[in-house]
């Protein structure tokens, strides 16, 4: 048998965002594979947000020979393995607990984040991904999703503010500001499905996904001369490709004359009233 060192990936977290990735009222999911490779080839995921490994899991990375690369959709991490004549067999050069977790902190780069991104955000409160239920968290804690799943991140991965106080707790002073969130993987989860090693400590190179979705919000048509304004009758998507028609004899509360022409808004100009979100725009 001959015997070798080389790197393997261990796992893979992508990330992705409606708001880069839809196109007017086309949604991602639905394009086809050729228009899925199109608005991918214009995506960054930072444009909007950070993931770095927590100082912590730099740690990690050096005394069990891992390697963190970033991707244009996210990042992957990659193990010093065993390579043998046994392609289906993958084995950690240095042995891994099954209960090491590796933790990632999550930054906004973009302060209009919060305007395009179909979330609440709460004071003392961070989001949570993480294939390991924290103790204080309820039994419908919500797992990170893989790649495959068809799930959207909503505010149920928005932990308590006890949670939120433990996770921050762990991290130097130098990594507790500005923090939307944390990232936290486990060599064995609460679920076999989301193992990163099995029984063995062989490598199952899980995919893992944060997808968030784009704000959709009713569009407030302003004019200041004549100091009226008319709304949509339903919300209409964020997107930072594409174009949403309006029809004005249908779209709002009051139909208006089919010669007038309606521009998209600005992710700038959003409030919230009520509870509904509004997108000015200025006519």
């Amino acid at each position: 048998m001959s015997f070798d060192l080389t790197y393997g990936l261990l796992f893979e977290v992508t990330l992705f965002h409606n708001y880069f990735l839809d196109s007017g009222e086309d949604i991602f999911e639905s394009m086809s594979d050729d228009d899925k490779d199109k608005m991918l080839q214009k995506f960054r995921t930072d444009a909007f947000i950070a993931l770095t490994p927590t100082q912590e899991t730099h740690t990690i990375f050096k005394n069990f020979k891992m390697v963190f690369k970033k991707t244009k959709t996210g990042f992957r991490v990659y193990i010093k393995v065993k390579e043998t004549d046994e392609p289906v067999k993958i084995d950690p050069f240095i042995k891994v607990p099954a209960d090491l977790s590796l933790n990632f902190l999550i930054t906004i780069n973009d302060y209009q984040f919060e305007n395009y991104t179909n979330l609440d955000f709460a004071l003392n409160q961070i989001f949570l991904f993480s294939n390991v239920r924290p103790p204080k968290e309820p039994l419908t804690f919500e797992y990170l999703p893989k790649i495959d799943d068809n799930k959207i991140i909503s505010d149920a991965y928005l932990v308590s503010e006890e949670t939120s106080a433990d996770l921050i707790s762990t991290l130097q002073p130098s990594e507790k500001q500005d923090v939307f969130g944390i990232l936290s993987l486990t060599f064995q989860g609460d679920n076999s499905s989301e193992n990163i090693i099995n029984d063995l400590g062989e490598m199952l190179t899980p995919h893992f996904k944060i997808h968030f979705n784009n704000r959709k919000t009713l569009w407030r048509y302003i004019n200041r001369k004549a100091a009226t304004a008319i709304e949509t009758k339903t919300t209409k998507p964020l997107t930072r490709s594409g174009f949403v028609e309006i029809d004005p004899a249908t779209d709002f509360l009051v139909p208006q004359p089919a010669s007038s022409s309606y521009p998209n808004p600005s992710v700038k100009s959003i409030t919230k009233d009520n509870g509904a979100y509004y997108s000015e725009i200025f006519i």
